[in-house]
């Protein structure tokens, strides 16, 4: 699950409470790059990942990117 912030980071819900270090490249499901994780937070069982992307997502990009899946490499 994806939500975008107004400074076009990205905050991501990680699957489980595997340790997903900072620095890890992230990708959409489709394979496209979306940036690294800057920090983790939130509960261990289910962290949350904020990741920051080179460039902020255009406006319909950001849309597309609500809720959608995202992997680490």
């Amino acid at each position: 699950m994806v939500a975008v912030a107004a400074t076009g980071a990205l905050t991501v819900r990680a699957s489980g409470s595997e340790l997903v270090p900072e620095g890890t490249p992230v990708r959409e499901a489709r394979g496209q790059f979306r940036g690294r994780v800057v920090r983790v937070f939130g509960p261990v069982a289910r962290p949350y990942l904020s990741v920051r992307s080179r460039a902020a997502p255009s406006p319909a990009e950001a849309v597309a990117l609500i809720g959608a899946t995202v992997v680490r490499e």
